[in-house]
């Protein structure tokens, strides 16, 4: 269920994809303005995810997910109402905001109930469920557009979302121990005061940084720039997806051997060589080819799980007391990276995959320098599992 709830995020932004030239026509708007959706759709997920936090650490759980998945389904309803771009942007924000309270009891969750390395590969484990959902949710997307309208890919949004509410209202306890001391703005200062945790919110907000600025920027790059019909381009951003998925589990198995730091700097690794090469591939040839371009894409997206899940396994182990808001800020910050760089992309669109892949590199410097910064490779080492 877990995982469920935490496939929120990409089923939210990776199941209307293929639906984007449809919208942008019956909105009779530019491609760009509806991807903007997912830009704000990001953005509401930061916001809820920074007020979930500290509440779920004061109030519990479980009645955020139920409440923040509640809202998620009305405002799915909202969106299949909309008249115009304005509303669409609004509830799709809205629509991000119940998500946002409700996922981020996910990895807080998880730590009420293990710690350490157990803790971190627990997250892997979910993470490892959860990546089935980009690789679901486009050709989900492209089937319910074969046999109806995109309208009702926001019914199925919203059918998610209350079968989950009804799912955690029935099975799910109360996890949280403790109840932290405090308001919010104290819980979240005795986050960010701690100078370790920097370096892994950084190496987090590149990654998302990365992950979502592909995502936004893909259906104008992919069916827009290199032609891709609605029905092939689900196949190809899902090659993507499996490398995410086969990464993950190579992820999990490398968590025996090394510690979790040791597994950010080889998920940045892997993002510095792929997004040089695809930044030079862009400059420095005149014929691109999805087949150099999306190996290298597959390389990127497949390091996410390395970056992301470690450097959440740190965070919420520096502080068992404040999970919750621990694992708000830093996933907040992360979706907020995200809808950012798909705004960047968005602006400085000009066609060609050469915004995409120069957000794709900067990211990633910046995230390995602000990490380098900070000393944070030094992550204190975790017990082993008994």
């Amino acid at each position: 269920m877990l995982s469920a709830l935490t496939a929120l995020a990409p089923l939210g932004t990776d199941i209307y994809l293929a639906a984007v030239p449809s919208m942008a026509l019956d909105f009779s708007v530019a491609i760009h303005d509806v991807e903007a959706s997912i830009s704000y759709f990001l953005v509401g997920l930061s916001l809820g995810q920074l007020l979930g936090g500290p509440l779920s650490d004061r109030f519990g759980r479980r009645k955020l997910v139920i409440s923040g998945l509640g809202l998620f389904a009305l405002s799915s309803l909202g969106i299949l109402f909309s008249e115009g771009l304005i509303q669409l942007w609004l509830f799709r924000f809205i629509q991000a905001l119940g998500g946002g309270l409700a996922m981020v009891n996910s990895s807080a969750i998880i730590r009420d109930l293990s710690s350490g390395k157990a803790g971190a590969a627990n997250i892997i484990r979910v993470m490892q469920v959860m990546m089935i959902a980009p690789l679901a949710a486009p050709i989900i997307g492209m089937l319910i557009l074969q046999i109806s309208n995109w309208n009702n890919i926001f019914v199925f949004l919203m059918l998610y979302s209350l079968i989950l509410m009804l799912l955690f209202y029935r099975y799910l306890p109360e996890t949280s121990p403790m109840q932290a001391s405090g308001n919010w703005f104290s819980n979240y200062f005795a986050v960010i005061r701690e100078y370790r945790v920097w370096g892994f919110i950084a190496s987090t907000c590149a990654a998302y940084a990365g992950l979502l600025g592909f995502i936004t920027a893909s259906p104008g790059v992919l069916m827009g720039y290199f032609g891709l019909s609605e029905t092939l381009y689900p196949f190809v951003f899902g090659f993507n997806v499996l490398m995410m998925v086969l990464m993950s589990r190579a992820n999990l198995r490398l968590l025996g051997r090394f510690e979790s730091s040791q597994l950010i700097s080889i998920g940045q690794g892997m993002q510095l060589l792929s997004s040089s090469l695809m930044l030079a591939y862009i400059l420095l040839s005149e014929q691109h080819t999805l087949y150099i371009l999306i190996p290298l894409t597959m390389l990127f997206m497949g390091s996410h799980s390395f970056v992301v899940a470690n450097s959440i396994a740190c965070t919420t182990e520096l502080f068992p007391q404040r999970a919750g808001t621990a694992t708000a800020l830093i996933a907040a910050l992360g979706f907020f990276s995200g809808g950012l760089s798909g705004g960047i992309i968005g602006y400085f669109s000009d066609g060609t995959p050469l915004p995409m892949v120069s957000v794709l590199f900067v990211a990633c410097l910046t995230g390995i320098g602000i990490r380098w910064i900070t000393r944070c490779s030094g992550c204190k080492k975790i017990s082993s599992i008994t």
